[in-house]
């Protein structure tokens, strides 16, 4: 064999080699469905990423049972009311008065529960950008584009001495989210020939071919939300995947309940009564409802939390300038935030309620005496209905009559300072007004 055929020789099997190695790169090196190319676990560090409750709306669960008028009422119940106040009210213009009042119904005289919230609270996630810190301190290279928060784990406790407790939410099934990651198709073949040489012989090479080929569909199923509740604590969990990064709000609506304490509110009665040719409203009974509020002596002014989040944070060290995350060097970091924050305030959710009474000096108010002699606060479940007890009050004080007369309602009488309210107090300058009940 000549040096030139060696040459050849070994130039043939170096580009065999080569081919061989190309077709093996190829095949496993460049493939599109790995999750990345190196993974390394680098460090713990608590400053990649931020959470915080991004705003609140606390609701009452239910809607208070309002009276309804004559155009409410069924047929039959129209007919005798217009009875009732026809007898009643023998004067045209008092009988058309009367038609438009709000009356009671029984529905509208259980006890209501003021206890019972309902909470949408919007949490935010977010990475910090400081691109100087990450470069310096914590992560090995530049802050790269390609960074995302890969796994969240969050919960918000309640501590034990607000008596605040959680009974429901939104989030008892568990939300998957799915990708399709590429197809994968196999093909294989035999190729066959056959020739004649001069001599008659047959030669098998390849003419016909052999083939066989195969696909399939890779997709994979990921986390998007799941989550846990408790008396005082919910938990949430979330998990990207390539290119979703976990960055952006949560919206959790939960139902939260108080611990109760019982009140009583006032619902004036008011009907007309003729003085002086005129027609005037008059409060011709008081009727009482007991409502379960929140128990206001353990609570403070402001309901704070505790926020606890443990992420996942995903950091390409290089091979990030493609979108694709096949050809990434990855080092995974882990971080924990634990925080206080307020999750809603004394106003959110004490009921309106109003009471009559002066500010003069120390805060005082009106309250019910009833004929046992037991003593009741006035309060009114609206301002109208306060606003229009007031207007009651000074003018039944001012109209004619003993200046020393109880002010009395049916078989209840009004005090203020443990004495009973007469006309003269209430002329006299109390100065009287309509105020919240829990307010300053």
């Amino acid at each position: 064999m000549t040096d030139t055929d060696i040459k050849s020789h070994i130039m043939k099997k170096a580009s065999l080699v080569l081919s061989g190695l190309v077709v093996l790169f190829l095949l496993t090196g460049c493939t599109s469905l790995k999750r990345y190319s190196s993974a390394t676990y680098k460090a713990v560090d608590n400053t990649l990423v931020e959470m915080d409750l991004f705003g609140y709306q606390l609701i009452p669960s239910g809607i208070f049972p309002a009276g309804k008028n004559l155009w409410e009422l069924s047929a039959s119940a129209q007919t005798r009311l217009i009875q009732i106040l026809d007898a009643r009210y023998p004067d045209n213009t008092q009988f058309i008065h009367a038609l438009n009042h709000e009356y009671l119904t029984e529905e509208a005289v259980p006890c209501y529960d003021y206890t019972r919230k309902k909470l949408r609270m919007v949490f935010t996630i977010s990475k910090k950008r400081n691109y100087t810190v990450l470069k310096g301190n914590s992560l090995s290279g530049n802050f790269s584009p390609a960074d995302r928060i890969e796994y969240l784990k969050f919960s918000l406790k309640i501590p034990d001495n607000y008596n605040l407790r959680f009974t429901e939410w939104n989030r008892y099934a568990t939300e998957y989210g799915e990708i399709e990651i590429g197809d994968i198709s196999f093909t294989r073949s035999l190729d066959l020939e056959a020739e004649a040489s001069a001599t008659g012989q047959v030669d098998l090479g390849g003419t016909g071919s052999l083939g066989r080929s195969e696909g399939q569909e890779i997709k994979s199923r990921y986390l998007k939300l799941n989550g846990s509740i408790s008396k005082n604590t919910i938990e949430i969990e979330e998990e990207g995947t390539r290119e979703i990064d976990l960055t952006g709000n949560v919206i959790v609506d939960v139902s939260v309940e108080f611990s109760a304490f019982p009140e009583r509110i006032t619902i004036p009665l008011f009907s007309l009564k003729a003085r002086t040719g005129e027609d005037t409203s008059r409060v011709a009974a008081l009727q009482f409802m007991d409502v379960l509020v929140p128990r206001m002596e353990e609570v403070p002014d402001t309901i704070r939390a505790i926020l606890e989040l443990d992420y996942i944070y995903r950091h390409v060290r290089s091979g990030w300038k493609t979108y694709q995350e096949w050809d990434d060097h990855v080092e995974y970091y882990t971080g924990s935030i634990r925080k206080e924050i307020p999750l809603f305030h004394r106003e959110d959710y004490l009921p309106v309620f109003y009471c009559i009474g002066t500010d003069r000096g120390e805060r005082r108010t009106v309250k019910i005496r009833s004929a046992p002699g037991q003593t009741y606060p006035l309060q009114f479940r609206s301002y109208s209905d306060a606003s229009r007890f007031s207007d009651w009050l000074t003018d039944y004080s001012a109209s004619a009559g003993t200046a020393g007369d109880e002010i009395t309602i049916g078989k209840d009488t009004l005090v203020l300072d443990g004495i009973p309210l007469t006309r003269d107090r209430v002329a006299r300058g109390y100065r009287l007004k309509v105020m919240p009940v829990y307010g300053d």
